[in-house]
């Protein structure tokens, strides 16, 4: 048992539990049957372990995955972060051109939401099935179509239509980029990469919402949509040329952190033996009656075949089965528990878009369009440095752990982060509603706005690397299930946030939202204490 975490018995190895350091088992036996990174980290276990398939994207150079994952950062910032609060610092504007209300302002983000949580079970289904880079292709066009819809719209009904498209365009990227992480990197890089993600979803989000004031002010709010759906056109083209299938189904023998066996023996006995296991659950008794030897490197696929829109089907199962796959793995209490965590705490701030202008264009404030998006620039430099910050303190504060734990990792070593979560969100929440009511300088709201959007990526990089070291071969499903119930509950709020504030106040209103965020932390605890007795209970039902 470490620091509380309780162990479990039910398995011979709890998947999510890994080796990380050599000190668990020996170092000289561990560093001459399992690939190791290398340079100063070369006592890092690779988890999982790559294949002999340079099509295995554990394979390919890193500078190659990185330069990919920065891609895929790049459209998600568009799609996420400039789709989303795009009208939210020129509400005001919209209100007098169309003759609308606030909370019909609102509407347009929130039935955009909504769309994102529709479609959010049919891409986790084809995902599955047929791989990322179909959804991802789908997911840009889609996106940059209704954009440019939205450029054109000369009522509040095309208006809303064209964010309903967007909405159908941004699901991919506010969920599967998750299992991208996963997909393309070992348990020890994931912290920061995932830091980089919740950078382009969460904290450069209010850098549109920045942009947007000033354009509005200048331009017009129809070149909002007119300059975001340029860069959207070159993300089409980017994914297009280099957005290459990451999907791989590697032989479970080499999944040392997902399968219930101990599978370093395995490999130390295909190493002594020259045997190897293809596409079954290995076993000591297939390993030692294997007769062939490891194949050779197969070749990685030519440039003209990875350009192809499918490449084939990665999963037998059903649509109907995987349609229904999110749902069912509701009933771990692992997952319930990330996506109130991630749902909820991510509600809150599209709670401020709502009502940024509603409460900073009335006394004592009195800001018009330009000075509103100013005022973004403090979440989006606070979400930067609260990115930064965890995405440098996660992998090496889990590293330590599992040093400290003779070697061995547990994915609830990443929890660690939610305590700076905790502080940093009682400020930010708590002071925000009271400082409004007492009529602090926007220059002091920005900066609380900030700190409450830093505690946002503590809890990002937190639940989001803990969900795919513990659960990566449902983490799609976990992020998928998550992003619904979060935009669903947007849509909610879209209705009634504006009346909400003005009945109860700032105060009470962000009292109550920092009341809430306390109340998720502690419920934290008990994913540390019985998580891994939950990831072994779990697999176990699984293959049972």
């Amino acid at each position: 048992m470490a620091w509380g975490i309780l162990e479990s018995n039910r398995l011979e190895h709890v998947p999510g539990t890994s080796l990380l350091e050599d000190d668990a088992v020996g170092g000289s036996v561990v560093s001459s049957t399992l690939k190791r990174a290398t340079g100063k980290q070369q006592h890092i276990v690779l988890v999982p372990q790559p294949s002999n398939d340079l099509n295995d994207p554990l394979r390919w150079p890193l500078w190659q995955r990185d330069l990919m994952l920065l891609m895929y950062l790049y459209v998600t910032l568009l799609s996420v972060g400039g789709i989303g609060p795009l009208l939210s610092a020129s509400a005001l504007i919209l209100v007098e051109d169309f003759n609308i209300t606030f909370t019909e302002v609102s509407l347009l983000t929130g039935y955009q939401l909504c769309a994102v949580g529709g479609i959010g079970i049919f891409i986790s289904a084809l995902c599955h099935k047929y791989g990322k880079r179909p959804g991802f292709l789908f997911s840009i066009t889609v996106a940059f179509v209704g954009t440019v819809w939205g450029g054109a719209a000369q009522s509040y009904g095309s208006l809303l239509g064209a964010r309903v498209v967007q909405g159908l365009g941004t699901a991919m990227w506010e969920s599967v980029m998750y299992s991208i992480i996963g997909d393309l990197y070992h348990v020890h890089e994931r912290g920061i990469r995932v830091a980089a993600l919740t950078i382009a979803i969460s904290g450069l989000a209010n850098l549109p919402a920045l942009l947007s004031g000033v354009i509005t002010e200048r331009l017009g709010w129809r070149w909002m949509f007119w300059m975001l759906a340029i860069f959207l056109g070159i993300g089409v083209f980017l994914l297009v040329i280099f957005g290459w299938e990451t999907a791989y189904n590697r032989a479970p023998i080499y999944n040392i952190d997902t399968s219930s066996n101990n599978n370093i023996d395995l490999l130390s006995a295909m190493k002594e033996n020259h045997s190897y296991v293809e596409n079954v659950e290995p076993s000591v008794d297939t390993v030692e009656k294997a007769q062939v030897g490891e194949d050779a490197p197969k070749p990685r696929n030519p440039f003209a075949k990875r350009l192809l829109p499918f490449s084939g089907v990665y999963s037998p199962d059903s649509i109907l089965l995987m349609l229904l796959r999110p749902f069912t793995i509701l009933a771990n209490p692992a997952v319930i528990w990330s996506t109130l965590f991630l749902s909820i705490t991510t509600a809150w701030f599209v709670v401020i878009s709502f009502i940024i202008a509603q409460i900073f264009s009335a006394p004592p404030y009195l800001l018009d369009s330009a000075h509103i998006g100013y005022m973004s620039a403090g979440p989006c430099i606070g979400g930067i440095l609260g990115s930064v910050v965890s995405g440098l303190m996660s992998d090496p504060l889990v590293i330590g752990l599992a040093k400290r734990n003779r070697g061995v990792y547990e994915p609830e070593f990443r929890l660690i982060l939610l305590l700076p979560f905790l502080v940093t969100a009682s400020i930010g929440f708590f002071c925000f509603g009271n400082f409004v009511e007492r009529g602090y300088s926007p220059v002091v709201m920005t900066v609380i706005w900030g700190i409450a959007l830093a505690s946002q990526q503590f809890m990002s990089v937190a639940v989001g690397t803990y969900i795919i070291d513990a659960y990566r071969d449902i983490s799609v499903e976990v992020f998928i299930i998550g992003m619904v119930v979060k935009n669903f509950l947007f849509f909610g709020l879209s209705f009634g946030v504006n009346d909400w504030v003005t009945r109860w106040g700032s105060a009470r209103v962000f009292d109550t939202i920092g009341g809430i965020e306390v109340a998720l932390f502690f419920l934290s605890i008990p994913i540390w204490v019985w998580g891994k007795q939950w990831r072994a209970y779990f697999h176990f039902k699984h293959i049972s």
